[in-house]
């Protein structure tokens, strides 16, 4: 068994090419290197993602287990081993589900954390520093995480717990390799963060193409097009097929591909539901033929990048895969109404790994992207903190007087609601169908009188639960890794941080070949 596991090594045949700069037929701007004819049109100096090169001014720091190596069947398995140990300790276990922020005053969550910690925290004037204190530790930055740890006082069970952490969590900092500089007529509908991620997407995927000698690729859940549409506007010999399941979206996509002359030949558009279904891969062996396929997906949502893993492993003639997960929240755990859930490998399966919806949920946040204290536009006390704070208090009145919920319909506190918690709580009430007889105005200055002054509290343990972004997406990761070792046990798996993680949080790229000998096939 060959895994590969090298974030690189889509740049490094390119290494001793020669730059020229070329005016294509479609008016592209590109820099292209003179080795070979078909090689794709990269530059790694793309002015429209300046964040893309590496920061060379700070040290990086490196994982436990470094990209190159994670994918030897050791250190796999032992990587997954402390990783899955690290997430069952009770302090990891309270964040990402046991006791929810919402439910923090009912259950004294932050009783539950180390004294030590707690009165440590306690002696911040600003909760907002101590807040970028605990971001700063997790950073793959190594003079940030330094330069946190040197706070005056912080415990060392603090340091060490927040060390492990961050050594546990795959590597995030963007890779060097190929970009594309996107033309006027593509750019022109995306906004920033979709420019810089096409521009490296497109890159990376054509690269794999043209090392499977692949043609025909397949972008599943698609959406507006950005993808699909560039590479076959792009690269005119490939024919790519265009699959979601929303008929506005697929809409959206036609007419871009229609506003840029791309013919019906080189991209087909199709509207399905992508559930992994049998049905599906017929459609897609049967739009295939005899020639082999690439199937790719700029974050993929939920469990559509397991599906994609599936049919990856499954149809034969699709041989080359590249996805980007995204919306783990999405993600459905698996269960007898769905036995494909996650985990999806038997080795996950095997060490009984769980994830709950508010593990889940935290899997998509992207601390590190928070405003700072010194953002001109950041505020003390901002509306998402009031309402994580108002949130907790009023879920404490229903606990304490014993009003139980049908159901929780869905409702937006408007700002006009945070102007006071009894002005949230009589708008949260009237949502949720609760008489405004059942809970007195007395009763709710009362318990913000008590619980207000814990607004603090409650803004640490939601940072401390987001902490854990980096290890619940790594847990995801690396089941799916373990899948495709299982299901591809002759092919190639990667894993590129492709994308600027400033930019794209999850950035995650999960690339795998086949090999010549398994037999493949439904």
């Amino acid at each position: 068994m060959s895994y590969i596991l090298c974030p690189g090594k889509l740049v490094s045949i390119f290494s001793a090419a020669i730059q020229v700069s070329t005016l294509t037929a479609q008016g592209i701007m590109l820099v292209t290197w003179l080795r070979a004819p078909l090689e794709p049109l990269y530059t790694n100096e793309s002015p429209i993602s300046s964040p893309e090169k590496p920061d060379k001014t700070s040290e990086q720091v490196n994982s436990a287990y470094p990209m190159l190596e994670l994918l030897q069947d050791e250190n796999l398995d032992n990587y997954t081993n402390e990783l899955c140990e690290f997430f069952a300790t009770p302090i990891i276990r309270q964040i990402t589900g046991g006791i929810h922020v919402n439910d923090a005053l009912i259950y004294d969550a932050w009783q539950n954390l180390p004294q030590e910690w707690t009165s440590w925290w306690s002696t911040w004037a600003d909760h907002r520093l101590a807040q970028e204190n605990l971001i700063d530790s997790i950073d793959e930055n190594g003079e940030a995480q330094r330069q946190a740890a040197l706070v005056d006082g912080r415990p060392e069970s603090l340091n060490k717990w927040l060390k492990t952490l961050a050594s546990l969590a795959l590597p995030r900092m963007q890779q060097p390799g190929p970009s594309i500089i996107l033309p006027e007529a593509l750019k022109k509908e995306m906004k920033s963060k979709k420019i810089s991620e096409v521009s490296r997407a497109v890159a990376h995927i054509y690269s794999m193409s043209q090392q499977k000698d692949i043609v025909r690729i397949i972008d599943m859940g698609s959406g507006q097009g950005y993808l699909s549409v560039s590479l076959a506007y792009l690269y005119p010999r490939l024919k790519v097929l265009s699959i979601d399941g929303s008929d506005s979206q697929v809409a959206g996509s036609r007419a871009l591909a229609a506003s840029l002359e791309i013919p019906e030949e080189r991209l087909t558009h199709m509207v399905r539901w992508i559930d992994g279904s049998l049905d599906l891969a017929a459609e897609i062996e049967a739009w295939a033929g005899q020639e082999t396929c690439m199937l790719v997906g700029l974050h993929a949502c939920g469990n559509l990048s397991e599906h994609m893993i599936r049919y990856f492993t499954n149809v034969s003639q699709i041989e080359a895969l590249a996805v980007v997960g995204c919306c783990y929240n999405h993600i459905v755990p698996r269960s007898s109404y769905f036995p494909d859930g996650f985990p999806i490998s038997t080795e996950m399966r095997q060490r009984n790994v769980s994830l709950t919806p508010t593990a889940l949920m935290i899997g998509s946040q992207a601390p590190n992207n928070w405003k700072r204290v010194d953002d001109a536009t950041c505020q003390k006390s901002s509306i998402f903190s009031k309402r994580r704070i108002y949130r907790a208090i009023l879920e404490k009145i229903f606990h304490d007087k014993g009003i139980l919920l049908k159901g929780r319909p869905e409702w937006g506190a408007r700002k006009g609601d945070m102007n006071s918690f009894t002005q949230y709580a009589r708008r949260s009430m009237d949502c949720l169908g609760i008489s405004s007889n059942e809970i007195s105005t007395a009763e709710l200055v009362y318990y913000e009188e008590r619980f207000g002054r814990c607004q603090d509290q409650i803004a640490i343990l939601w940072t401390l639960g987001a902490l854990c972004w980096k290890i619940v997406e790594s847990i995801i990761i690396v089941d799916r890794l373990w899948f495709l070792k299982e299901e591809n046990q002759a092919g190639t798996v990667d894993v590129i941080p492709i994308f600027d993680v400033k930019v794209s949080p999850r950035n995650l790229m999960i690339a795998a070949t086949k090999g010549i000998s398994p037999s493949h096939g439904l």
